[in-house]
């Protein structure tokens, strides 16, 4: 790698000439520094900077993961072909990101590329800092480029910018590699930190439309029958409209403020939701303050981007996160939610949207620093006493942003969810308590009927399609997080044995599960006390697993306490069934 010659692509396609412009670079062990210098007399547009190109001495066939721009999105497969993991398709796909033809043939991922060569061990590229630029790797068989993205911006002449660390390494052990990673990356982004992992229950997916009653309903259930869980997260639906934070809608019952302290009145903790980054066509923020907007080339309000699923005249206009008005706008937001509504948890979703392209008040603002530069407003003004957490976030704009963050894809009582969130979640298990508490999502375990409405306005009934097997797999799954626990079922009408699986989970562990390989198959958590091993059955047919110990064990099933027998080296788990998953502790 420390090799293969660098170069510049300005706008217009082309590689800018040595004479005009060169990249210094400089390695301290597997760490490079690198900055790139106009030495033109004249300004120049770069596109990006190539920091490496070039044939790697690895197989075609060379597993990989590598990491989305954003939540949504993750890749996994070899070198020769590579697939995406998660129901959204490619970054570029889901948010319409333009493509450049400097992308054409290649497959592209995101600051972050794992690589495992049969035999050799595994190597890891990954960006180390994100506070201007992000960083990606394209790919073709044995052919890899390291590429900083520098957004069309103008260098002018004599100027240089600092390019975004990154770092090289290799080792037998993965999630060796992965913790010096994390390591690397709080020290460029201290971590913010907070006292405990929050747990709690969600309204989203149980209580629609959210109402104040239903509300209050479950805040005196969560007293009487599992007050472990502590506070109730109003979740989206509340607002009227999307940038419209603080005007209720008319179906809730009542204002935000008195719901808030209504739930206090329990005894239990009111916790909130924003979406600082999506404004809707005809809220009245965008019809009040349309110059706050993400712009066009033509200085217009710029929706043309972001969700394909939704109609263009549905589509979410993006506040500007360097505009200095959007800024107060989201610290009054947030101030009187904290301040006057009592809130001290904010989750704040669908950020991403502050991170795609546009024309910005800041012109020489990256999306980089447009989005961190919003987050900061909220941060600052909240972020001393209140925790934050990060949903449908940017993962690498976002590092020493949050304390907690969403992993994974919203989740479904059906198998197409419960096993598609597992395969976000594993590969992602080195970010919790390093990076910050991964959030998988709300943990369900009763079945319902929810009432969702198309993007033509047509409400559909959709009931539960999940097995108890699959249930059984969820269960595990969310343990193994190590993260967040949040319930998103209702209370009240919640089995006495599931109330009694909640409280297994509480408190969380904060140890997520190392897995013996990359099928996922079998999970370890080692606590102070006790082990435990999480043992999953993807597949659509029964499954025979040999898991091996270390010594001689008593093991018991975690969820009931039960013996299930004393093994030496090794336990068979015969006939695992499909879609299963069974969780066993031994103590030490």
């Amino acid at each position: 790698m420390k090799k293969n010659k660098s170069s510049v692509r300005l706008s217009d396609c082309t590689t800018a000439a040595d004479r005009d412009v060169t990249v210094e670079k400089a390695w301290v062990n597997n760490f490079l520094s690198a900055k790139v210098v106009n030495q033109s007399d004249h300004s120049l547009r770069i596109r990006e900077v190539v920091l490496f190109s070039g044939d790697m001495p690895l197989a075609p066939d060379t597993p990989f993961y590598g990491e989305g721009f954003q939540m949504l999105t993750q890749y996994g497969g070899t070198l020769s072909s590579p697939y995406v993991i998660g129901a959204y398709g490619k970054d570029r796909d889901f948010f319409r990101v333009p493509e450049t033809p400097f992308h054409e043939n290649l497959w592209t991922v995101y600051n972050l590329l794992a690589l495992s060569p049969q035999h050799e061990g595994h190597l890891l590229m990954a960006f180390t800092s994100c506070n201007r630029f992000s960083g990606e790797f394209r790919f073709r068989d044995s052919y890899i480029e390291v590429i900083m993205d520098t957004e069309d911006l103008e260098l002018g002449p004599g100027q240089s910018w600092e390019l975004e660390q990154f770092m090289f390494t290799s080792g037998a052990n993965r999630d060796l590699l992965f913790q010096e990673l994390a390591e690397c990356l709080n020290r460029n982004h201290p971590r913010m930190l907070y006292p405990e992992i929050p747990t709690g229950w969600c309204s989203y997916y149980c209580l629609r439309p959210i109402t104040a009653e239903g509300l209050y309903e479950n805040a005196r259930g969560m007293v009487g029958r599992i007050p472990e869980l502590k506070r109730i997260q109003i979740d989206g639906g509340y607002a009227a409209a999307d940038g419209d934070f603080l005007i209720p809608s008319v179906t809730l019952g009542a204002d935000v403020k008195t719901i808030s302290e209504g739930i206090r009145a329990t005894g239990i903790e009111a916790a909130g939701y924003i979406s600082p980054f999506i404004v809707e066509p005809g809220s009245k923020l965008m019809l009040e303050h349309p110059d706050w907007m993400v712009q066009d080339q033509e200085g217009k309000p710029f929706n043309g981007i972001g969700q394909k699923k939704k109609l263009p005249e549905k589509q979410w206009y993006m506040l500007d996160g360097t505009h200095p008005e959007a800024q107060n706008y989201l610290r009054s937001a947030v101030r009187v939610m904290h301040d006057e509504w009592g809130w001290r948890y904010f989750k704040l979703d669908f950020l991403q949207y502050g991170a795609l392209p546009g024309c910005r008040y800041d012109k020489q603002a990256t999306r980089i620093e447009a989005f961190r530069s919003g987050m900061k407003a909220i941060i600052n003004e909240v972020g001393h006493d209140s925790f934050i957490l990060g949903c449908n976030a940017p993962f690498w704009p976002l590092l020493g942003l949050v304390h907690g963050n969403r992993v994974t894809n919203d989740i479904a009582r059906d198998w197409k969810h419960v096993s598609g969130n597992a395969k976000e979640l594993f590969p992602r298990n080195w970010q919790n308590d390093t990076l910050w508490y991964n959030d998988p999502d709300v943990i369900v375990l009763e079945r319902v009927t929810l009432y969702n409405q198309t993007i033509s306005g047509e409400v559909i009934e959709k009931k539960s399609d999940i097995s108890d097997q699959e249930f059984e797999f969820h269960k595990a799954f969310v343990l193994a997080s190590g993260g967040m626990i949040l319930s998103g079922d209702l209370i009240p009408a919640l089995s006495e044995k599931n109330i009694q699986v909640l409280k297994k989970l509480l408190p969380p562990t904060g140890k997520a599960a190392q897995f013996d390989d990359d099928t996922y198959t079998i999970g370890r958590i080692k606590l102070e006390d006790r082990s435990l091993i999480c043992v999953f059955n993807f597949g659509d047919q029964p499954k025979d697993i040999e898991i091996s110990l270390d010594g001689s064990y008593r093991l018991y099933d975690f969820w009931t306490d039960e013996e299930v027998g004393y093994y030496t080296n090794t336990m068979k788990l015969n006939s695992l069934e499909p879609h299963c998953a069974k969780v066993f502790y031994y103590e030490e």
